[in-house]
């Protein structure tokens, strides 16, 4: 069962990392073409601003989640490593991960239901916008789930017998 949880996981952050990248690869391109557009108007980039603001959307919260689910995204620290080797460190990631997982919970609710609410589509694609917002729901839930996980392990770890040498 852990194995089967673990490459799924795997899986998706592989899987979101590779959108990403290939979506800032698309914006780099789609901005660079529009650049050359201005100074050659040899064709009309009317459609531009809907495809970009797509792109940056799912690439921002693609970009978040796995930074969330590999711990690589900026956070203050310092009671952590003023309480390193102590099992109060525990505590307090305990503490942190049940904030985050209520903002993320909420942040997922709330995603789904603008989603939920959206009706309109981008002007000339004709695009719906739930295209757009989903992104909200869909990287909010993997989120909370990740750190619900994040969880269990500080509850693990609190619970374990203190190694040698730790202080209390």
């Amino acid at each position: 069962m852990t194995n089967a949880i673990l490459k799924l996981d795997s899986w998706i952050c592989k899987s979101l990392s590779a959108m990403a990248v290939g979506l800032l690869c698309l914006l780099f391109f789609l901005m660079s073409l529009n650049v050359i557009a201005r100074f050659a108007p040899v064709f009309s980039m009317g459609w531009f601003d809907e495809i970009v603001e797509l792109s940056f959307a799912w690439t921002i919260f693609a970009t978040a989640a796995v930074l969330w689910r590999k711990k690589a995204h900026p956070s203050i620290d310092i009671l952590e490593m003023m309480l390193d080797g102590r099992r109060a460190k525990y505590l307090v990631l305990i503490f942190i991960e049940v904030v985050n997982i209520i903002f993320l919970a909420a942040f997922t609710y709330y995603g789904y239901s603008l989603v939920e609410k959206a009706a309109a589509a981008s002007p000339i694609f004709q695009i719906p916008r739930k295209v757009f917002y989903v992104v909200l729901p869909v990287t909010g839930a993997y989120m909370t789930t990740v750190s619900l996980f994040f969880l269990c392990d500080h509850v693990r770890k609190l619970l374990a017998p203190p190694a040698p040498g730790d202080a209390t």
